[in-house]
């Protein structure tokens, strides 16, 4: 029997709820689905790893990290420029010699800095994983006698963390931001692992990035499930491109309720 694991990015309460501080629309729709799906096969699922976005209130993405010459925040989805910075138009006092550079690797890497409404911070409700899915995964754990794991990115204030592999830029000194060769391992155990999760654009997309990247070996046993995640920006470019070289690299497919039991029981 092949051994199969579920990888679960980021199914938590400000992602999934309507009312989150970052709700993707149609998460909550997904996080039912994915609890049926662990419910309908838990005997058949070797494995549960769930990453939580984990943020202090202070962080390089947030509002109150960067001002303009008048002490004003950034509103939400503003996105800051190395050029702005360079004009004086956006500023910060919090390590500002790594933030500047911060921004400018960014763009480097064909990404950006985008501010986002504080979400997913260490201790709040937000930041729990979201009821379908942790009732799921809790039956799964009293039914199988092993335990579900739990993976945590982004409590670095000075780095962004989509990818639960690796931060956008690895800040020197933190470990936590560097390439997690251990999450690598404990799936590459497994034949086949389905990859769930919010957003299908962000966090999913750079998770699967960072496997191709980094791990193509991996990336031969991934089976995305498409109707268990959702897209903040439908058709984002840059994540469309990402899935394409997914598939390229050997990355599989489904939805969850395609031919479920021969998906598992092959």
């Amino acid at each position: 029997m092949k051994k199969r694991a579920i990888l679960g990015i980021d199914l938590q309460n400000d992602f999934v709820l309507i009312n989150g501080a970052l709700s993707v629309n149609g998460a909550e729709e997904d996080a039912k689905r994915i609890g049926a799906f662990i419910t309908a096969n838990k005997r058949n699922i070797q494995h549960i790893s769930l990453t939580l976005d984990s943020h202090h209130p202070l962080h390089i993405a947030n509002p109150i990290y960067w001002k303009d010459k008048d002490g004003n925040h950034p509103s939400p989805l503003t996105v800051i420029t190395y050029q702005d910075i360079k004009d004086g138009k956006w500023t910060t006092s919090i390590n500002p010699q790594w933030s500047f550079r911060y921004v400018e690797e960014l763009e480097k890497q064909g990404s950006q800095l985008t501010i986002w409404n504080p979400h997913c911070v260490l201790g709040t409700s937000g930041w729990a994983i979201v009821a379908p899915v942790i009732e799921a995964c809790i039956d799964w754990e009293e039914t199988n006698c092993k335990p579900y794991n739990l993976w945590f990115k982004g409590s670095n204030w000075f780095t962004e963390h989509y990818s639960i592999f690796k931060a956008a830029v690895t800040y020197p000194g933190a470990p936590e931001t560097d390439l997690n060769q251990q999450l690598i391992q404990v799936l590459n155990e497994h034949d086949e692992v389905f990859l769930v999760g919010e957003a299908a654009d962000f966090c999913v997309a750079n998770s699967l990035k960072d496997i191709v990247t980094y791990a193509p070996e991996l990336a031969k046993k991934i089976i995305v499930l498409e109707d268990c995640m959702s897209w903040i920006i439908l058709n984002n470019p840059s994540a469309t491109k990402i899935y394409e070289d997914a598939k390229n690299a050997g990355v599989r497919f489904a939805k969850s309720t395609d031919n479920l039991l021969s998906l598992i029981h092959i």
